[in-house]
Parts: structure tokens; C-alpha cells; sequence
């Protein structure tokens, strides 16, 4: 059954999430055997039925460059309301089902599937909608962050819920793993944290991004932003002493939605903000103590000479990597607006990689390498939908992605 492309925007914008980019060689085993020696790929897509809603399947491939990958009723059917959350690591693939606090841990079959060999519930500790993400091949994070008001409404207090995971094996003791931090009552016009994600570690900390708020007054829907981005640092691997850390480059969201916003490189953490009405795309970094550098910042509007908006970043390696680039002046009536750059932190230089067609990103979670290719998924609404592959500022179309009929949101291996 082919779908139309208003039925294919009408629900096909709630998907699953990769964090992290390994590098995996095309002889290496892959998990569950099979696969013939090659890599395999682990692609979810969204699948929109006449209504308009939207299932996710997960298909497992060696093949993501001359084939066509179809997703309609087609693959491992993933768990989640509204949509499913996704990651990997340590050869596994690991589901949040979204709506119970649930985690799966699947491993590939060897054929065209996946088995569950694992769960762990999680929903007394981060609630029923928690977010996750793997920081290691060892761990996995899951969080939330509790908002509760005053009974005037005049003020707000918040709790912050960590569990940190084993992996393999979904392994969690309440005693030793989980944390709950009151952050603090914030009184009107006070900011706060209100949403944290896209946790890294760098040496004895553990950095994530947040979304960043003003207490405002009640029954006031639009409430002014602070003026700075900020990040929640932790002790690692204790999860102690959470502290709040700011920055003035710019005002927006720091958390990368449901994509990657901050990597490591030579032990600083660089970081992309989620832009807002009136706010610059910058990269800044915090150095190993957790403090955001001053003294650097990579403006994206000023290089470019051109406003725009960002939400995520894919980094690649030695400080460079992919970003999608929202073109402002095109309105926020138009759904592709979203155009693919190279990136590089250390010489503050992006190019806009111009043969990639312009999509809807906003969503999109994550791609993956293989050896010195990174592939990603761009699925314009007017067009086919391809896997493509970028070197450097070389791109290339890979494998066709159900004509256009789906919208993929993450690679994985």
C-alpha cells in the first residue's frame, strides 16, 4: 500500500532515538550471529496508516547503499506510545517503551528480526515517561525531571530522578543506582531546569543538556526565556552534587530534543543549542570541571551571515560532524526547511552541503559510521526518502527508502 504524502506528514514525526556514533568494521560479527561477516544496521522508520497514525518497525540490514528498504508492515514491530525511543550499545539494541517505563533489550536473530532477552521497569523511580539514553557500553541513563507548583501557583519546586543501568543485561539495584536530587523551589521570574537529556561523560562528570525556563506568573502562557543557555553537571559515576551551569551565547534549549547535542573532543564537552524565536545557532563547550569556556564560541549565524536555526549535531570524529541547519526565512509554514552542514569546532567553519535536499529534521535522531562514511536518513516531504552518505563535504545517495511513503528516523549499529 503506497501512502500519501499528506497522510505521511500527518503522523510520521514521532520516531526513535540513536545517541552515540561508533565505528564498527564491515568483518566484524554482528550480535545474534548472521549478517555473512557484515555490519548490520539496525534502521527504524515510522509507517503512517490512512488515519494518520504512526507505527515504528526496526529493520535489520547489511545493505544500506544500492537497495531499497521497505518498512510498510515490514520488520520488528518497536514498543512506545506515540513513539519508540531507541538506542544501542554493546552490540544490543535497547527500546524505552515510552508511556510504562519499560526498557527492552533486544538482540538481532540472525535473519530479518529481533529477540527480546531483557527487561527492566523502571517506572517507580523516572515515572512512565522518563527519556534515556546509553552514555557507554556499559551504562545506560534514564531520567526525569519532576516540576511541582505551589498550590498559588506562585512558585515551583523540582526534583531531578537518575537511574543509572548495567548493560548488558538491563542490571539495576535501587540502592546503589538510583538518585533523587531536589534542585530547588524557584519563585516567579527565578529560572529552572525543567526537562534534561543527551547526557555525555567526560572524566568524572557526566553533562546534560536541559531545558531551561522562567517561573511566570499564573495563567500566563507565553513566559519569557532566561537569557542563557544552561547544563546540569553531575558527579560521575555517583551522580552526586548536581550543579546548574550558564552561559550568555545565546538563548534556547540545550537537551538536542530527541537527537545528540553534545560530544566530547580532546576533554572539553562542545554543545549546540536549540534555537528560538530571536536566538543564534552557537556551538560552546565546557571544560572538564564543568563550566562553560568563555573565551569560546562558534557562531553559526555569524559565519554563515545568515540567521538560522539548529536543534542536534552528529559528531564524527576529531571535532567535526554533521548538523541540520533550519533556513529561517523560509517560514514556518513551509515542512522542509531543514538543510544538512560539515562542521568543524576546531576552525569554527561550516558548509552547507547543498546537493542534500531540504528536510524536516527536527525530529531526526541519529545516523551512523562505517568506515569513514556516516549515513543518515533525509526524508523530504515532497520526494523520495534515501539514506544518504557524507565523507567530508562528499555526499551520495545510498539505498531508497519506500519512495518517500516513510520517514526515517535513526540508524543504528
Amino acid at each position: 500500500m503506497k501512502l500519501s504524502t499528506t497522510s505521511k506528514l500527518a503522523g510520521l514525526f514521532v520516531a526513535s532515538a540513536l545517541f552515540g556514533l561508533t565505528s564498527c568494521d564491515k568483518n566484524d560479527e554482528p550480535s545474534g550471529g548472521g549478517g555473512n561477516g557484515k555490519t548490520v544496521f539496525h534502521v527504524a522508520a515510522d509507517v503512517a496508516d490512512p488515519e494518520g497514525d504512526a507505527t515504528v518497525f526496526m529493520l535489520p540490514t547489511t545493505n544500506i547503499v544500492d537497495t531499497t528498504l521497505t518498512f510498510i508492515n515490514n520488520g520488528y514491530q518497536m514498543e512506545g506510545v506515540r513513539s519508540a525511543r531507541v538506542t544501542a550499545a554493546a552490540g544490543k539494541v535497547y527500546n524505552l517503551n515510552y508511556g510504562t517505563g519499560q526498557i527492552h533489550e533486544l538482540e538481532y536473530d540472525g535473519r530479518n528480526s529481533y529477540n527480546k532477552i531483557q527487561t527492566v521497569d523502571l517506572s517507580n523511580w523516572v515515572g512512565e515517561y522518563p527519556r534515556f539514553a546509553a552514555v557507554s557500553d556499559n551504562y545506560l541513563l534514564a531520567h526525569n525531571v519532576l516540576s511541582q507548583p505551589s498550590d498559588d501557583q506562585r512558585s515551583v519546586t523540582i526534583t531531578l530522578q537518575i537511574v543509572k543501568v548495567g548493560i548488558p543485561g538491563l542490571v539495576f539495584n535501587a540502592e546503589t543506582d538510583y538518585v533523587e536530587h531536589v534542585l530547588g523551589t524557584y519563585n516567579i521570574g527565578d529560572d529552572y531546569v525543567y526537562r534534561i537529556d543527551a547526557p555525555v561523560i567526560n572524566g568524572n562528570k557526566v553533562y546534560y543538556g536541559t531545558g531551561y525556563r522562567k517561573v511566570g506568573e499564573p495563567d500566563v502562557e507565553d513566559t519569557p526565556r532566561p537569557d542563557e543557555l544552561a547544563t546540569l553537571v553531575l558527579e560521575w559515576p555517583s551522580l552526586d552534587n548536581p550543579q546548574v551551569t550558564t552561559t550568555p551565547a545565546s538563548i534556547g534549549d540545550t537537551y538536542g530534543f530527541r537527537g545528540t547535542a553534545m560530544f566530547v573532543h580532546e576533554n572539553y564537552v562542545y554543545q549546540v543549542n536549540m534555537t528560538t524565536d530571536g536566538s543564534d545557532a552557537v556551538i560552546t563547550r565546557l571544560d572538564a570541571d564543568g563550566n562553560y569556556d568563555l573565551n569560546y564560541e562558534f557562531n553559526i549565524r555569524n559565519v554563515l551571515g545568515r540567521s538560522v536555526g539548529s536543534v542536534h549535531f552528529h559528531h564524527v570524529g576529531e571535532g567535526k560532524g554533521y548538523i541540520a541547519l533550519e533556513d529561517i526565512s523560509l517560514g514556518a509554514e513551509v515542512e522542509d526547511r531543514y538543510e544538512m552542514a560539515y562542521f568543524d569546532v576546531n576552525t569554527k567553519s561550516i558548509e552547507i552541503l547543498s546537493e542534500v535536499p531540504k528536510s524536516n529534521m527536527f525530529y531526526y535522531q541519529s545516523g551512523a559510521m562505517e568506515e569513514g562514511v556516516f549515513n543518515i536518513a533525509v526524508s523530504p516531504s515532497t520526494e523520495n526518502a534515501y539514506i544518504w552518505q557524507f565523507e567530508g563535504t562528499t555526499t551520495e545517495k545510498g539505498a531508497q527508502l519506500d519512495g518517500g511513503n516513510i520517514f526515517v528516523q535513526g540508524i543504528y549499529k
